[in-house]
């Protein structure tokens, strides 16, 4: 893992990067601190990409990666930044040299055996729920519970958090789904195959149905085509100013494999400074002590109050209607529903919405005001001291320190290019 922020202002753009990474795996954990995040994108061209959450592509490092682009690129300038995301991004997709076929085929096995790792992780646990609950016996139901974790999977790649339908990545052409299923169907049934021999092993009466295993394919084919990334992934920052940009601007990717000669990627988020535009603020990966230090408060005790707020809430509506004399249990449900989906669910957001216009006008807007008028060598103090935030909270909340290091930091500006700094992670 890793902390990273964007801060830009009319003048310049600072982006800062820990250099800690975390290497995991059976029984093993551990955290290097020498690992460089921030890189030059074109020599002699004030852009600059960061990188956050893999330190690879398909098994290739990205400083190589970056590094081979910048050698192809030749100083060749862009007219944004935009133009220069979208041109690194083709450069991986139609790089065949890069990312050879055969690669690009045992990187498809790759991130669909790592969704179905993922579902037999959930199976395994949905298992231990059934059985913590007693409510029959496992055996007898472990084939339910199966088809239950591949349902919600389904879903999950068919249906966004807010129900609205997941739609495939742009970066695709029509009619990749298809593709995908000529080119791997066998290598679909055999991955298919092979977790359903390693899950019968643990589970000896498991049975798969012809409907399950059918979404099983369709789950195969989403891991790639789908507007998710459940598999590994990388977030691509780019910041700096192009060819015709007067102000800066940043462009973010979440990129993931080439498949059948595309990488899979989507944009994240963007932003653009104008000349009646504020600062942009940007934390990305882990950011919590950051927007703690933006906001006043932290996200995770908002959501807890809320929750308490509500409970609270309806528990003194709940008393007040049952103290109300002369009312049957009929009359009293419905004014307690009709009170808590409309009179309590103004109130409460009325009262959060108040709240968060005291934490913009108290602690967020004099931040954004400082930033909007810092020059380039305090801009990027303050990113690194951003970062420097987040490594102190680790140091003193984690047993492990995913955040730390020395801290790179890249100061962008029009006329002076970018300019690199390293600071000690000592706060």
């Amino acid at each position: 893992m890793t902390s990273e922020v964007v801060l830009m202002n009319r003048q310049a753009v600072a982006m800062a990067a820990d250099s800690a990474v975390t290497i995991s795996g059976d029984r093993y954990l551990k955290t290097y601190q020498s690992v460089d995040k921030v890189f030059p994108l074109v020599d002699n061209q004030p852009v600059a990409v960061m990188i956050y959450n893999n330190a690879e592509i398909m098994s290739t490092p990205w400083e190589t990666v970056i590094s081979l682009y910048r050698e192809q690129a030749g100083g060749r300038s862009l007219d944004t930044v935009a133009d220069y995301a979208e041109d690194f991004m083709e450069f991986l997709s139609g790089n065949p040299d890069l990312f050879p076929a055969e690669h690009q085929d045992t990187e498809f096995f790759k991130v669909v055996a790592v969704v179905f790792t993922v579902l037999a992780e959930e199976f395994d646990h949905q298992v231990r729920q059934f059985a913590e609950s007693r409510q029959g016996n496992v055996r007898d139901h472990i084939s339910a519970i199966f088809e239950f974790v591949v349902g919600q999977m389904h879903t999950d790649y068919m249906r966004c958090p807010d129900d609205s339908p997941r739609g495939e990545l742009p970066c695709f052409p029509k009619g990749m789904s298809e593709q995908i299923r000529r080119r791997y169907g066998n290598e679909i049934d055999q991955l298919i195959g092979s977790l359903q021999g390693s899950l019968k092993n643990e589970y000896p009466g498991l049975v798969i149905s012809d409907d399950t295993r059918a979404r099983l394919r369709e789950i195969a084919v989403h891991a790639v085509v789908k507007d998710a990334f459940f598999e590994h992934y990388t977030g691509v920052v780019f910041a700096g100013f192009g060819a015709r940009e007067k102000f800066p601007s940043m462009r973010s990717y979440l990129a993931s494999s080439v498949i059948l000669g595309i990488l899979k990627r989507k944009r994240d988020r963007q932003a653009d400074i104008g000349a009646d535009s504020g600062p942009v603020f940007q934390p990305f990966a882990q950011d919590r002590m950051i927007r703690t230090f933006l906001t006043g408060m932290d996200q995770y005790l908002r959501m807890f109050v809320y929750s308490e707020t509500l409970k609270l809430s309806m528990g003194l509506v709940s008393d007040i209607v049952g103290r109300t004399p002369n009312l049957s249990d009929a009359q009293r449900n419905a004014i307690f529903r009709d009170y808590s989906e409309n009179n309590l669910g103004v109130a409460l957001n009325e009262f959060f919405r108040s709240i968060d216009n005291y934490q913009y006008a108290v602690h967020t807007r004099p931040i954004l005001r400082a930033i909007n008028s810092l020059p380039k060598k305090e801009l990027g103090e303050t990113a690194a001291s951003l970062i420097k935030l987040n490594s102190f909270q680790q140091k003193v909340m984690h047993s492990v320190e995913t955040v730390g290091g020395p801290i790179d930091v890249a100061v962008i500006t029009r006329n002076g290019g970018l300019e690199w700094h390293r600071e000690k992670p000592d706060l």
